[in-house]
């Protein structure tokens, strides 16, 4: 072989190989929107929604040296999230390590490898696969059933609510403790726990309520008559018994047409906001 054809030849396999290098590091850093059994995810690596809309990965709020898996708004330069995994028990020393166990599990380890959150449930029901949905929602299908949820960050909120959220009587929106600390706070929200009772309750830690939306008419909670033609929001409220129940709302025709995204969120100091994205 010539001198010139062995250049050109080094030239290729170089090329090659960094094209593969490109494609592998593709693929390992952007995972689409799922986690198939024993996947995981590092500091850098994410997956997104299908619309683009949701990224769950690794982040540390500003200031601190603390980590946790959360979901934000991927096309917000500002991260803003909605959802924290392990908000009692950050990461300090990372890498942490995301992972759909082999055992069918979401797990957040350390970098020493314990397990400081986990998805594990009293029912012990395994997934299959985890994905993130176009609404926000983080989900595990069964492994048995594979189109079944099992396990989903709608049912285990943090302070966020997001359109199409059932927020179940028995569930609670936990604000962060301070701005960079998303461990729960003293204010959380509630529906009221009284059996038939369905108005949704600000409570601080000592579990007194000291605002309440009123009881829901059938359109509307009572304090809150004009919540729909301010906001543009489509309340419902669904009634199983008087102790399966649960409030969603939805986009109104003029905020679908905007596209806009919006949450309820309820902050730190106890004040709820509809902000808008």
């Amino acid at each position: 072989m010539d001198r010139l054809a062995f250049n050109c030849l080094k030239r290729f396999i170089l090329a090659l190989t960094l094209l593969i290098l490109q494609c592998s590091c593709h693929l390992f850093d952007g995972a689409g929107d799922t986690l198939s059994l024993g996947a995981s995810l590092r500091e850098k690596q994410t997956i997104i929604s299908k619309n683009g809309t949701f990224e769950l990965g690794f982040f540390s709020p500003n200031r601190t040296n603390n980590w946790y898996v959360g979901i934000w708004y991927a096309y917000i330069s500002e991260k803003t999230i909605i959802w924290v995994a392990n908000r009692e028990t950050p990461i300090r020393d990372m890498p942490g390590v995301f992972t759909l166990s082999s055992t069918g599990y979401l797990t957040v380890s350390d970098s020493q490898g314990k397990v400081i959150w986990s998805s594990n449930n009293t029912q012990h029901t395994k997934g299959s696969r985890a994905s993130i949905l176009d609404t926000g929602n983080f989900v595990l299908f069964g492994a048995q059933n594979t189109s079944e949820i099992v396990w989903e960050s709608f049912g285990d909120p943090t302070d966020t609510r997001l359109p199409t959220m059932k927020f179940w009587k028995g569930l609670k929106l936990k604000s962060w403790k301070s701005s960079v600390d998303p461990a729960p706070g003293p204010f959380f929200q509630q529906m009221n726990p009284s059996p038939g009772k369905t108005d949704l309750q600000l409570q601080y830690k000592n579990g007194v309520p000291y605002y309440s939306t009123g009881e829901w008419t059938g359109s509307y909670f009572t304090n809150l008559p004009g919540i729909l033609y301010y906001s543009g929001l489509k309340l419902e409220f669904v009634v199983f018994s008087p102790t399966r129940m649960y409030y969603t709302y939805k986009l109104g025709p003029q905020l679908l047409a905007s596209t806009m995204m919006v949450r309820h969120v309820l902050k730190w100091n106890g004040r709820q906001a509809i902000n808008l994205h």
